[in-house]
């Protein structure tokens, strides 16, 4: 499985490419903006889309709306990490078409388990 991560923090894109790996999967992209995200999307084969809700260029719920309304990528997994713990929060990032939301500070178990799920998807 192929597996972009898009986040401003450097320090999660890395947290999270090491998670990726050690789950025995591959990092497609590592991105620090939202465009980023977006062109590395539209150029390569991508399984699931792990994205920040808060990014320069577009938001993770931007791209998310993005990808929900073109042809080649609406069926794109997509998993949003964020810092926001609201209610509203959890149910815009619904509202948008994310399959799944990681409230931070995570465990790498959670990011894991949803990663195997979607594996058994793709």
């Amino acid at each position: 499985m192929r597996v972009l991560i898009a986040d401003d923090d450097a320090d999660l894109r890395d947290l999270v490419a090491i998670a990726v790996e050690k789950a025995g999967y591959e990092v497609a992209a590592a991105v620090g903006d939202g465009l980023s995200a977006w062109e590395a999307l539209k150029a390569d084969e991508i399984d699931l889309a792990v994205l920040d809700i808060s990014m320069p260029g577009l938001t993770g719920l931007e791209l998310v709306q993005r990808i929900r309304a073109d042809d080649e990528l609406r069926e794109q997994h997509v998993l949003i990490i964020t810092a926001n713990a609201q209610p509203s929060i959890a149910e815009a990032v619904h509202l948008a078409g994310a399959n799944g939301l990681i409230t931070k500070p995570f465990q790498v178990r959670e990011l894991v388990e949803f990663m195997r799920g979607v594996a058994d998807r793709v």
